[in-house]
């Protein structure tokens, strides 16, 4: 008899830091796949970890979860990723501040992604210099060990 695979779960809350744990790459997506049931217009989400530690992974299960038939990528070199979400015109913009220095931010025109009714998943958020928070605030910090991951998901007040 063949072993079954055991899918992953996950209960969020939105009242209280959320800490999670996934044993594979297919876990992180099906945590950010999770994830993606309580994003809404408006909503800005700080991805924080080390490179490699999972951050676009997360991404790519909000960006499955919208109903999106791309792959998101890492957007380490175009600085802003584009995906529709067939949500009523809504686009989830996927940033990746990496490459940018703390003061150069700003000067391209990033309040026009946060600060609109669309949601932002901003990797290297710690970059992110001023005050780029509003009631729909969320923080995910992943922390890596080999394959497993400690993510830790809060909503900000």
């Amino acid at each position: 008899m063949a072993k079954s695979k055991k899918r992953f779960t996950a209960d969020i809350s939105t009242s209280k830091k959320n800490i999670f744990i996934t044993k594979s790459a297919d876990e992180t997506r099906e945590l950010g796949r999770l994830f993606a049931s309580f994003l809404k217009k408006g909503d800005i989400v700080f991805l924080k970890g080390d490179l490699g530690s999972g951050k676009t992974t997360f991404t790519q299960g909000v960006v499955k979860a919208f109903g999106n038939k791309g792959y998101a990528r890492s957007s380490s070199f175009a600085l802003v990723n584009e995906y529709e979400t067939g949500n009523d015109g809504v686009k989830l913009f996927h940033m990746d501040l990496y490459r940018l220095e703390p003061s150069d931010i700003w000067s391209i025109g990033i309040e026009e992604y946060v600060y609109g009714e669309n949601i932002s998943l901003i990797e290297w958020a710690d970059r992110l210099t001023g005050d780029a928070k509003n009631d729909n605030t969320w923080s995910v910090d992943i922390k890596a060990g080999g394959e497993t991951r400690e993510i830790i998901i809060k909503k900000r007040v």
